[in-house]
């Protein structure tokens, strides 16, 4: 569930104030492998372009909710000059209100492939616990119509605070059709799309390693040599680790681990937390593991650590 530990997880590797500054030196890398690649092997480059053109496609925001909790309220309120200029590691957002769910006769709509924000009022129902539950951890619950609730917005909050315990779910009061409470639903609702943007990340080593070896069985070994080479930069590696770490299963992993590191020291101590034992007791998610312990090498070398020391490597 999104209970708001997945708040600026990237930041725990890469050394950046914001999530702009943290994506914009890694895409301009791919671009400029396109760019390499475009001589060498088109289909190789066309591949990192589409790669690049997924990372700024537009990040949808499902509203949804039973009949008369306002959906259309919210979505407009996602619409206005406030929020739709926000863009996410150079994606455009895109609110999109659901059909009602629990409508009798009817299929409930699918909320599991984007964010989605859950429209809840005052009188909770079994159907809004549903479908919070279906959509794990990419879920903010708004409860909307919060100037009908107790005798001013402490009431509000005092409610919210209880929902989000029943629903093991960040929400926040909202009146959608005034803006009060605005700040605080968009300011918790951009960690959650920045989380479903490194999810993207995610997914791009294992794209490159294919086309890497689709380049070597056709013989084009230089655009192999160029892939292999930006997996190996401090900016590739470092890039995906960081897109692993949004991954539910290490959610545990990252709860835990020593936070993000400044000094030499402290990356040290932060890539032997994720190193040979933590490997070796959780096998089934080994490579993850590893791609961030070797992610937590490179932050220690470029922080002046020895990168010939035999017990780090990267």
């Amino acid at each position: 569930m999104n209970t708001g530990e997945n708040v600026k997880v990237w930041a725990r590797i890469v050394p950046a104030v914001s999530l702009d500054d943290a994506c914009a030196p890694p895409m301009d890398e791919l671009r400029r492998l396109a760019y390499r690649l475009m001589s060498i092997d088109q289909h190789a480059a066309e591949a990192v372009h589409s790669i690049v053109g997924s990372l700024t496609a537009p990040l949808q925001v499902l509203v949804a909710g039973r009949s008369g909790v306002g959906r259309s309220a919210v979505t407009a309120l996602l619409e206005s000059d406030v929020f739709a200029s926000h863009r996410v590691g150079g994606a455009p957002v895109i609110p999109t209100e659901t059909r009602a769910f629990d409508v009798p006769g009817a299929i409930d709509p699918d909320l599991s492939s984007h964010c989605v924000v859950v429209v809840v009022v005052d009188a909770l129902r079994d159907a809004d616990r549903r479908a919070v539950g279906r959509t794990s951890d990419h879920c903010l619950a708004v409860l909307n119509k919060a100037d009908h609730i107790g005798d001013g917005w402490e009431d509000a909050l005092t409610r919210a605070a209880e929902i989000s315990g029943e629903l093991s779910a960040v929400t926040v009061p909202l009146v959608a059709l005034t803006g009060q409470g605005r700040e605080a639903f968009f300011g918790e609702l951009s960690p959650l799309l920045e989380m479903w943007w490194w999810r993207r990340v995610d997914g791009i080593r294992s794209i490159l390693e294919r086309v890497a070896a689709g380049a070597e069985a056709a013989e084009v070994a230089g655009a192999r040599d160029e892939i292999e080479q930006y997996l190996r930069t401090d900016s590739g590696l470092i890039f995906a680790a960081t897109g692993a770490l949004v991954r539910p299963e290490l959610r545990g992993f990252v709860a835990s681990a020593p936070p993000a590191p400044t000094t030499v020291e402290e990356a040290r101590r932060c890539a032997q937390w994720w190193g040979g034992p933590t490997q070796r007791e959780h096998r089934a998610w080994a490579d993850a593991i590893s791609l961030v312990h070797r992610a937590y090498v490179r932050r220690w070398v470029l922080l002046g650590g020895e990168r010939e020391r035999s017990e780090m490597s990267a």
